[in-house]
């Protein structure tokens, strides 16, 4: 399937997913790169969706560690917190993960992704949400929650 109407299709299926409709499709576009590539904008990205994830992480952790605040968990329980949705492998296995995942460009000849390469999906988007709703906090945390991150953690609430 040609870049373009893969990136449509992804379009629909992740605004859909996190209720949250993207005004610049670039910022989507980077995050469903795991490889190096130059974007349909002619943007080069030498290390692929890694970049953006790194904001994606940042902005995670903002959101949970605010979560836990507003819940009134104590500081060590808060950490424990992040620290299991920081978890690559928390990440990769969210519900929509594996949704996220087969929009995702590998490298040539790769047929399956990592779980290291669908958290890095899932933070990247969350990287490109930040940036294009420029770091608003109810977006964002309505993002990360459509996305299920806060599902493991209510069960642990109990």
């Amino acid at each position: 399937m040609p870049a373009h109407l893969k990136l449509a299709d992804a379009k629909t299926y992740i605004e859909e997913v996190l209720s949250y409709t993207f005004n610049n499709i670039d910022y989507l576009e980077e995050a469903l790169w795991a490889c190096p590539a130059e974007m349909q904008n002619g943007r080069q990205l030498p290390d692929g969706n890694k970049s953006l994830a790194v904001v994606g992480d940042a902005m995670l952790h903002l959101v949970v560690v605010h979560y836990c605040y507003v819940r009134g968990m104590a500081r060590g329980p808060a950490n424990d917190a992040w620290k299991k949705v920081a978890c690559n492998e928390y990440l990769a296995a969210l519900p929509h993960a594996v949704g996220v995942a087969r929009f995702v460009n590998m490298n040539a000849g790769m047929t399956a992704m990592s779980e290291y390469m669908k958290a890095t999906a899932v933070e990247a988007i969350f990287g490109a949400v930040f940036n294009d709703c420029r770091g608003d906090y109810h977006t964002l945390l309505k993002a990360v929650t459509a996305m299920g991150a806060f599902a493991g953690l209510e069960s642990d609430e109990e």
